[in-house]
């Protein structure tokens, strides 16, 4: 025996509010324990000169037998300051350990920092992802320049020298790019080979403890075509609670003029610029932020761009030019940049377009309004506007076909034991009185693609890192305004869930009782999935809610329309038979 509608919808509803809180409450731990995991294994000091082995030498291949190790260099470290950043180096890593950006905070009020001294340094140099260690180098800073050398000797009368140069005297459009650049010089007196290499570009990890995974990348450009894998890519693939496959160790891509690789977080990236863009290939590899294996890891992301070997002739010397940029992914500034940067932004297909155009939209109103949730609101506003005459429409056939339904019950009532002649009798009924049943969709169908571009926008949008909009002080952030037994009081979803509710009350009734009561549910799963969105998402998704209630409120104050009268189909004569 079959359960009744109504009963099942009063069960569903508290089931799914009870899986909501389990859920978010099993949410709100996994983000704290990742977030301490993080801060924990931050490395204070840069690690000691015992504590690094020496990377392959650059002159071996992977057959080759080892080579007596180098005598062990005592640490040097040197710093270099722009007008964004502090920039620290080590030549027991081979190059740019970190980056703390200045005017950018993280968990805590601590500055975010990019890269990391567990990490291989940025311009490492290295045939093996699995080694990428690059130490043993002289280092020599120059304040005055505000530039950092590194020297070493690679073997094979190889000598290798890095120089990077920060701020104004590196000469680029940005501030947080630096100059990097590598040359290898033959000091014997024999031509030599430059086996192929590999330079680091740095890592990345999640800046937040709510941070997706999703968001901690590593990608690099092919021909203007830009491609990434996550930290979750590397793992085993699922479903349901079946592995459908095994995890991977390295990703590895090869091609032709690849012109540059980075490493992303959520809303900052580290990228590696070419200037010759003589790239052939890339790797990644993800590393945990814990060697802890009781607990759940949370990952890093480790890349590098890999370059063909070439040949040096007694004292000559070749170089490898490269920019480094290290901040935010904030779309007007690498828009200016060389080689389409702002491919890093990921806002991917089939989306991508419509979620750049929001970007542009924001930023544009917030030039004006200076406040990025009134921005949104005002956003929200002219999109509702322009989608106000497919609203208006759907809501007057929506009305009409309300006063059908006396109509179609009987049909359904008079086809129960019979589905297909009951769509069938509908459907011409629709026809005969010509009502698209189809129409009350047609805002939905704008919406969805609306709301999922928002969506993308909003992910990657550093814009509103700690932007405040009334009780909201990160709209990059849920609005967490206290918290109930270990549990967030997050209030612009719930109000959210509310206006759902309140413009489900007031649309016209299209179907049965107990079909109305399932829509009820909606909001329940709406609630579900946004309770943890950023404060950006959920005012959007609210604003749209009241602006379509309003909307809804002044169709139904407008003349109701009639019921067109049935539209009979002309009855064919029939011939009359002489036989």
């Amino acid at each position: 025996m079959s359960m009744p509608r109504d009963r099942l919808t009063w069960i569903v509803v508290p089931v799914a509010a009870i899986g909501l809180i389990l859920t978010i409450y099993w949410q709100q731990q996994e983000a704290a324990r990742v977030r301490a995991e993080a801060y924990a294994n931050q490395p204070i000091t840069p690690p000691q000169a015992s504590a690094t082995p020496s990377a392959t030498p650059l002159g071996l291949t992977a057959q080759s037998s080892p080579t007596p190790a180098q005598p062990e260099v005592p640490e040097q470290t040197a710093s270099l300051k722009s007008d964004v950043a502090k920039l620290d180096f080590s030549n027991l890593r081979g190059g740019l350990t970190q980056i703390e950006l200045q005017h950018y905070k993280a968990e805590d009020d601590q500055p975010v920092i990019l890269s990391s001294d567990r990490a291989p340094a940025i311009g490492a140099i290295t045939r093996n992802p699995s080694d990428w260690r690059d130490s043993g180098y002289a280092l020599k800073d120059d304040q005055e320049n505000n530039s950092v050398t590194l020297t070493k000797d690679l073997g094979n009368n190889i000598q290798v020298t890095k120089t990077y140069t920060a701020g104004k005297s590196a000469g680029l459009p940005d501030p947080f790019q630096v100059k990097l650049a590598i040359e290898f010089k033959n000091t014997g007196g024999a031509a030599v080979d430059v086996p192929g290499f590999f330079v680091n570009t740095g890592a990345a990890q999640a800046i937040h403890g709510n941070d997706r995974s999703t968001y901690t990348t590593f990608g690099w450009d092919h021909e203007s075509k830009y491609q990434n894998v996550s930290v979750d890519w590397f793992g085993p693939s699922s479903f349901l609670f079946f592995q459908t496959s095994g995890g991977h160790d390295i990703y590895s891509e090869t091609g032709d003029q690849i012109s540059w690789a980075a490493v992303s977080d959520q809303y900052f990236t580290t990228i590696l610029q070419s200037k010759d863009k003589s790239a052939g290939q890339v790797w990644a590899k993800r590393y945990p932020l814990s060697d802890d294996p009781s607990q759940r890891p949370a990952w890093r992301i480790d890349g590098a761009l890999g370059f063909p070997g070439f040949n040096l002739q007694p004292g000559e010397t070749k170089s490898k030019e490269f920019v480094v940029y290290s901040g935010p992914k904030e779309y007007g500034r690498l828009s200016k940049l060389d080689d389409d940067l702002t491919a890093v932004l990921n806002f991917g297909l089939p989306f991508g377009p419509i979620s750049t155009g929001l970007l542009i939209m924001m930023n544009t109103i917030h030039a004006f309004v200076g406040s990025y949730g009134l921005s949104i609101l005002l956003m929200t506003m002219i999109i509702r506007g322009a989608v106000w005459p497919i609203q208006n429409v759907s809501m007057k056939s929506m009305r009409k076909m309300a006063k059908l339904s006396p109509l179609i019950n009987e049909l359904k009532a008079k086809y129960k034991d019979d589905q297909q002649r009951m769509n069938q009798e509908m459907m011409k009924l629709y026809k005969e009185y010509k009502i698209n049943p189809l129409a009350g969709c047609l805002p939905m169908l704008i919406q969805i693609p609306i709301f999922f571009a928002f969506y993308q926008m909003l992910g990657s949008a550093v814009e509103l890192r700690d932007s405040s909009f009334l009780w909201v002080r990160d709209l990059s952030q849920p609005d967490t305004v206290a918290h109930i037994f270990g549990f967030p009081l997050n209030i612009i979803p719930l109000v959210s869930a509310a206006t759902q509710v309140w413009q489900l009350q007031i649309t016209p009734k299209t179907g049965d009782a107990s079909q109305q009561r399932i829509l009820l549910v909606m909001p329940i799963v709406f609630l579900f999935i946004c309770y943890n969105f950023a404060a950006a998402l959920s005012l959007y998704y609210t604003a749209s809610n009241l602006f379509t209630i309003v909307q809804t409120y002044l169709t139904m104050k407008q003349t109701a329309p009639d019921l067109p009268k049935p539209v009979k189909a002309p009855a064919v004569a029939k011939k009359k038979s002489y036989r």
